[in-house]
């Protein structure tokens, strides 16, 4: 019989994504938090897909969002009784019948915590675990045949300890980054500008993430330094995020994308792009 945590420990355990999501951060978090500025008053996150760069650093204050509004869900979930949501997964059975039927239905169709279940299952047991919707917002990837288990209970209570008291939104990025004042510090994760590959993969929602939308967001982010809101965004190496970012700090960041069927493309170089200079951490300024 596994030992069981103390109270204590799962407090202090360090929470990891409890669900695979393309482009996830968990590889990187580390590395990018090494350009995130060291002080900074509240945390937000308006793009939260599997929340990795979030778990890493745990701030104190912090608004999450994501316009996928059954990811949101799963999230406010867990953070209201994750114990009821693993219930209720572990109950499930994998087999391509069951996954069959579980995508069948309408999410919002059941209560929160089988909506929750729901989602986290299919994400494990569909294909390469992705999140693909149609343009009806209907969940369309097939079955996996993956023998594992749907989730980690002391990862999974230690992902409900590290969201208590953050406020979680099914909202847009531009909404969600209203209230945003000087000393607050933005991570941008968008759906990145498509240049082949995996960046193709834009459909998590019913309305997909264009072109129109990454100019959206530049505005957004020339408000936030208007503001005094220190911000960094992670987004593909072409020469369109580059030119709508040239007066900003670029970085450089090796990469490597699992979701890729093609493993030669796997390994990439993405961009990190600041309104702040990192060169010295310990005299970051936002740009002029």
């Amino acid at each position: 019989m596994r030992p069981q945590k103390s109270n204590q420990t799962l407090i202090n355990m360090h929470p990891k994504p409890f669900i695979k999501w393309a482009g996830g951060k968990q590889a990187l978090a580390q590395k990018l938090i090494d350009y995130f500025p060291e002080k900074f008053n509240v945390y937000y996150e308006p793009f939260l897909g599997g929340g990795s760069v979030f778990f890493y650093i745990r701030p104190k204050s912090a608004l999450l969002s994501d316009y996928n509004e059954w990811l949101v869900n799963t999230f406010q979930a867990i953070q209201k009784n994750w114990v009821t949501v693993y219930q209720n997964l572990v109950e499930i059975e994998n087999t391509k019948e069951t996954f069959l039927h579980v995508r069948s239905i309408d999410p919002f169709s059941v209560d929160l915590f089988t909506r929750a279940a729901y989602f986290i299952y299919l994400n494990k047991t569909c294909f390469r675990g992705l999140f693909r919707v149609n343009k009806k917002g209907g969940f369309n990837v097939p079955y996996g045949s993956y023998q594992r288990r749907y989730a980690d209970p002391d990862n999974l209570h230690a992902v409900a300890n590290s969201i208590q008291g953050v406020d979680i939104q099914a909202v847009d990025f531009e909404m969600a980054l209203g209230n945003t004042k000087k000393g607050d510090f933005v991570y941008l994760d968008p759906p990145y500008y498509k240049f082949g590959g995996y960046s193709d993969f834009n459909r998590y929602t019913d309305q997909q993430f264009n072109e129109g939308d990454h100019y959206r967001l530049a505005s957004v982010c020339y408000e936030l330094s208007r503001k005094g809101v220190y911000w960094a965004q992670s987004n593909s190496n072409t020469p369109f995020i580059r030119s709508l970012y040239a007066e900003d700090s670029i970085i450089e960041i090796p990469a490597r994308r699992e979701i890729n069927l093609n493993s030669g493309a796997r390994n990439i170089t993405e961009l990190l792009i600041t309104n702040y200079e990192v060169a010295n951490k310990m005299q970051i300024s936002l740009s002029e």
